[in-house]
């Protein structure tokens, strides 16, 4: 008869293949969803920071034509193109997001009221089709 102190403890092997497996495939549906998660990610914080500037366009819109509303132009009231943005000129917001969709560019496009805006993919690639994106209500494809 064997005592407790002879049985042997730990795993067998096949139990340790068997939890690799596991981690395996949870990895594998896993990496992809965190891809998707940032690329979405990044397309959303260029447009949460973009609202401010279609703010400072609209109220420059109301006082001066639409045409004069510049980033960092005296009187504007539009702060200098930084991080995302990286111009407005004649009152459209120029957004790259970098990143995923490096090269890739969004205009953003207003009325002349500097109210009604329009947003539209540059450069085609994978920034058209990102789903933060065309779920929008402005985007215009």
């Amino acid at each position: 008869m064997k005592t407790w102190m002879s049985r042997t403890l730990g795993f067998t092997l096949i139990e340790l293949m068997i939890v690799v497996a596991i981690i395996g495939i949870l990895a594998a549906v896993a990496i992809p969803q965190y891809q998707n998660y940032t690329r979405n990610a990044t397309v959303n914080a260029a447009l949460s920071e973009a609202s401010q500037y279609k703010t400072a366009v609209g109220i420059c819109a109301q006082t001066n034509p639409i045409t004069s509303c510049d980033a960092g132009a005296s009187g504007s009231g539009i702060p200098a193109a930084r991080n995302t943005i990286t111009g407005v000129t004649d009152g459209v917001i120029t957004i790259t997001p970098g990143g995923a969709y490096d090269g890739q560019t969004l205009t953003y496009t207003p009325d002349s009221t500097g109210t009604v805006w329009t947003l539209r993919c540059n450069g085609g690639g994978t920034l058209c089709s990102n789903d933060s994106l065309t779920g929008t209500p402005d985007f215009s494809p």
